[in-house]
């Protein structure tokens, strides 16, 4: 099934009650008057009433179609469809704007011949089901005949008077055309055709091919849509009620409190309540009747709606605006709209012609609950606790895990959120908590430094974030001179500081070497070397890599590995040393240990 399903407008139809939607082509033309094609090739419209209608209830449709001036030439024609899918549009052409709406109630009225329907040659009229234009199909409910009786040709530039009427009990439906009785079916309609459901939409398309006309369709009246509604006035107050007009006659009775009981627009101004019919004639001599009550009263103009609870803060603006209307507020204001900022009883009196209607309204402000637990947070040291406070006076509480209390306690790494509420105020927030371990540094024993010598620290692997006393950052630090070192070493915001003298020494002779060495040619611990003794009666360095091959020898004291051997640079990680030596007038001995070669 194929719609067009672009919304070209939406009408109202007697004082705002019946809304039509148009579809495709189609166009407003005015009281209550809809083109749906124009005098041009490849044209396709439609309109519908917006509401379902109900098939277990009676209903007619008074409407005049207008099929154009163009005969043999004139194409293609309008359909009367009820259908329960959509305000759309079925195949135009020679598809009247309904083939394929399925399932469909459809009376077409059919100005060409497509000898593949088994179409007449003469303009037709005829009963057909679920979209399909075939004579010769079982879904044709009733045979085809003239649209017009005596004529061949309903495109003769006349506006032709139709009423289509729906008989509930027997589920029939009729179609009289100029007052005659053209087609009628009777059927299980609903079960057959609409599976069971009686609520349909009601609606005209229509379509041109190759061949084209003006195809008009314009609504007089539709139970059901254009029935009068129950009205209220005020003693003494008047109402004017509307009929569509062009119909023969109206009658009104009772005639009292009816400024014209023959016209289809009077005023009415009972005194009491009174229940009003109003009798309709059209040209053919067929009468509709319509029923309204008139309650004389005062009607309610004005509601405030529910007691309010609102949150401290919080602002409510009710406007009871009604045009014409005055109004009196009980602060004295005589606008149509208060803003209320805090607890209270409201009411406004608002007048309107003779009618005077009041309410009131109780607001109560509760205070608004706040909670903050800061930004996202680090714990440094896995035994820490972190303590989550949303105590409000006269809340509840609502945390991640569902439990009501008003503190939660944090132990590990997670997410953590709560909603806390005081009547319906309610306020919400969350925290991010991750756990981290303090980093362990060590710089070592304080360290004598002698004169003219270097000392590199290292404060541990690169993974961690330093910054030194001096802002520097990296994980070793250039001694070369006395004083106090300090160094932060951070691990996901968790910082450890460590400290180390550097003490002046004038230097007795000792056997000492570095930790680490950065063979990096930057003028700093480029070699691993001995660093203060040069009164040696005896020296002899032999440095080895962890798996104890011999990577260096020296026997000059003051010579030093440059972290390479055999001309290749060897990898970053702890190498061995063993020193022999004699000092003169001092100790004798070997000295061994590890250092780290870094890069």
């Amino acid at each position: 099934m194929k719609y067009c399903l672009i919304l070209i407008s939406v009408l109202l139809v007697q004082g705002a009650r019946a809304q039509w939607v148009l579809n495709g082509d189609a166009e407003e033309l005015g009281d209550n008057c809809f083109q749906l094609t124009e005098e041009l090739p490849t044209q396709a419209g439609s309109v519908w009433y917006d509401s379902l209608i109900n098939l277990e209830e009676d209903f007619e449709v008074n409407f005049e179609i207008y099929l154009g001036t163009l005969d043999a030439s004139g194409a293609d024609g309008i359909a009367f469809v009820l259908q329960p899918v959509s305000t759309g549009l079925g195949e135009s052409g020679g598809g009247l704007g309904y083939e394929g709406i399925e399932p469909s109630l459809d009376i077409e009225f059919d100005t060409w011949q497509n000898g593949i329907y088994g179409d007449p040659t003469y303009d037709h009229i005829s009963i057909m089901q679920d979209g399909i234009l075939d004579h010769f199909a079982a879904t044709a409910l009733t045979p085809y005949t003239q649209i017009l009786s005596g004529s061949t040709n309903a495109e003769d530039g006349n506006y032709h008077q139709v009423r289509i009427t729906w008989e509930a009990g027997s589920q029939t439906i009729s179609c009289f055309v100029d007052c005659d009785l053209r087609v009628t079916y009777s059927g299980a309609i609903i079960d057959d055709i609409f599976d069971g459901d009686p609520f349909v939409f009601m609606g005209f398309t229509a379509a041109t091919g190759g061949s084209y006309n003006d195809q008009i369709v314009c609504l007089d009246y539709v139970t059901a849509v254009d029935e009068l509604d129950d009205v209220t006035v005020c003693p003494g107050d008047s109402v004017q009620l509307f009929l569509p007009e062009g119909f023969v006659s109206y009658s009104w009775s009772p005639a009292t409190g009816v400024s014209d009981p023959t016209a289809p627009d009077p005023w009415l101004s009972p005194d009491v309540t009174t229940t009003y019919t109003v009798t309709i004639t059209d040209e053919c001599g067929n009468t509709i009747t319509n029923i309204v009550t008139v309650t004389v009263g005062s009607p309610e103009l004005v509601d405030l709606g529910p007691d309010l609870s609102l949150c401290e803060g919080d602002e409510e603006l009710i406007s009871v605006f009604l045009a014409g209307a005055t109004y009196e507020w009980n602060n004295g204001s005589t606008l149509p709209a208060i803003t209320i900022t805090e607890s209270g009883t409201y009411w406004v009196e608002l007048t309107l012609g003779n009618c005077t209607d009041a309410d009131t309204i109780n607001v109560n402000y509760s205070p608004a609950p706040f909670v903050n637990f800061g930004p996202d947070t680090v714990v440094c040291g896995l035994s820490e606790v972190v303590f989550l406070d949303a105590t409000n006076p006269g809340a509840t509480y609502l945390w991640q895990d569902g439990s009501t209390s008003p503190t939660y306690t944090v132990t590990e790494d997670g997410l953590y959120f709560v909603t806390v509420s005081i009547g319906s105020c309610i306020d919400q927030d969350s925290l991010a908590v991750n756990y981290s371990s303090y980093p362990a540094v060590d710089l070592g024993p304080d360290i004598y430094l002698c004169p003219d010598s270097v000392v590199l620290l290292l404060a541990g692997p690169p993974v961690f974030v330093y910054t030194w006393q001096d802002g520097s950052s990296g994980n070793t630090y250039l001694i070369t001179e006395s004083g106090e070192y300090w160094v932060d070493v951070n691990s996901n915001g968790c910082i450890t500081r460590a400290y180390i003298d550097v003490i002046d020494d004038p230097c007795i002779c000792e056997m000492i070497v570095p930790n680490a060495f950065s063979p990096n040619n930057d003028g700093y611990n480029d070699e691993f070397r001995q660093l203060e003794c040069s009164q040696l009666n005896r020296f002899n360095m032999k440095i080895y890599n962890r798996w104890g091959e011999l990577m260096f020898e020296t026997s000059d004291y003051s010579a030093g590995w440059d972290g390479t051997f055999r001309g290749e640079q060897c990898e970053m990680g702890a190498y061995v040393f063993v020193i022999e030596y004699d000092i003169i007038d001092g100790e004798s001995g070997i000295k061994q240990g590890s250092f780290l070669l870094l890069r």
